[in-house]
């Protein structure tokens, strides 16, 4: 298990906070970006539902297919060097899908976005664990989780006027120029940070922390990983194809339509950090999943009964639904893979459940979007992806025996 020092509180300044949750928040900016102009980029390239499903999801099998690899890279590699990764990748991303009008440079893009975001997770989750205590650990979670919600609703806010009045090109360019000073305040922070503890030397590790590299994860991780497969394709299935699911199903704005990724962000952001409190205080949180899960499940049926009976409102409580309880997951997870981590594998093991993340986001657009062309309506991915919430109640009470067996 993960025990930080005891001063390990004393060196946690707050604005590394700010990085954790900018280096979380980066990248989603560029997939909610794509997110909020679904419909525009739908009609502008002529590529059906599917194949915009198709680059939302090569986002993230790309991040998933290689974050294992890197999170054994994040305990080894600067944390100054990973922050500039993670913000410089999503500029050259932004630069790239803006060079031509075509579906082969999208799907280019979304791979540079995919492969630079699977260092987030890892590496923010190691700066947490060697920073902050136990007490701390919690909280400062659903902070930096929150900073993924923080993406969504920059993107929500401002993507759709600005695909509505310049087009996608024009919009990428102002993304990528507005993420380089967030990438320099960013390398400033951490430099400083840095250069703070390095002239504090720390105080001798636990015997813990040298545990050799070769010993492996515990059980808990890997399930861990599965939750976390398994609550990302029923997320990412529903952030992604909401704006969408609005305009084909419901007949809303394209701006009206966008602007839903902004909502799912500010109660994402709100939920993320209310839930990572109560997990902090919370000895078994694996209760937190399930509840989750269920709520997710119930947020579909209000989905489903809005195309159904064409009524709007209905559409609402349901993003309500998966915004504040399978949105806020994540924050579980995480605080749960951190606590049940070696400390000299935090790293790894964080790349381990990221990768269950990201390619959990890529098969969410994947089978929604396949069974809107298949089907013509958005119902059959909604029964889907509550079959996937169904499956994240399962395995949560597996980790719950599992936890109650090993005291």
């Amino acid at each position: 298990m993960t025990r930080p020092t005891s001063d390990a509180s004393s060196r946690a300044p707050g604005v590394l906070l700010f990085v954790l949750m900018g280096a979380m928040a980066i990248g989603p900016v560029f997939n909610y970006a794509l997110g909020s102009l679904s419909a525009l980029i739908v009609d502008e390239y002529g590529i059906t539902e599917g194949q915009y499903g198709f680059i939302l999801a090569a986002v993230y099998i790309s991040a998933g297919l290689t974050a294992t690899f890197l999170g054994v890279l994040a305990d080894k590699l600067t944390p100054r060097f990973q922050i500039a990764l993670i913000f410089s990748g999503i500029v050259v991303a932004f630069l790239v899908s803006a060079m031509w009008q075509s579906f082969v440079v999208l799907l280019a893009a979304a791979l540079i976005a995919g492969i630079t975001q699977s260092f987030s997770n890892p590496a923010t989750n190691r700066l947490i664990a060697q920073r902050t205590s136990f007490a701390q650990r919690g909280r400062w979670m659903g902070w930096k989780q929150s900073g993924v919600q923080m993406g969504l609703l920059i993107s929500g806010l401002t993507f759709p006027f600005l695909g509505a009045a310049l087009g996608w090109q024009t919009s990428a360019l102002i993304g990528a120029a507005a993420c380089v000073p967030a990438l320099v305040i960013a390398w400033l922070i951490i430099t400083k940070v840095e250069r703070d503890v390095a002239s504090r030397p720390l105080p001798p590790a636990p015997a813990e922390s040298a545990i050799p590299c070769r010993e492996k994860l515990p059980t808990a991780v890997w399930l861990f990983s599965l939750v976390a497969f398994l609550n990302a394709v029923g997320t990412q299935g529903v952030t992604v194809y909401s704006s969408l699911f609005a305009v084909r199903a419901l007949d809303f704005s394209l701006t009206v339509a966008g602007m839903i990724i902004g909502v799912i962000g500010v109660f994402g952001i709100l939920s993320r950090i209310g839930w990572g409190r109560v997990a902090g205080r919370m000895a078994q949180p694996f209760v937190l999943i399930q509840i989750m899960s269920l709520g997710g499940v119930i947020g579909l049926l209000f989905l489903i009964a809005a195309e159904m009976f064409q009524q709007g409102w209905l559409m609402w409580v349901g993003i309500l639904f998966h915004a504040t309880l399978p949105l806020a997951a994540n924050v579980i997870i995480n605080s749960g893979t951190v606590a049940a981590a070696p400390a000299a594998k935090v790293g790894a093991a964080s790349g381990l459940v990221a990768t269950g993340m990201y390619l959990g986001f890529g098969a969410g657009p994947l089978i929604v979007g396949q069974l809107v062309d298949l089907t013509g309506s958005f119902t059959a991915g909604w029964i889907a992806v509550a079959v996937t919430y169904v499956a994240s109640v399962v395995v949560a009470i597996i980790l719950s025996r599992l936890q109650k067996r090993s005291k």
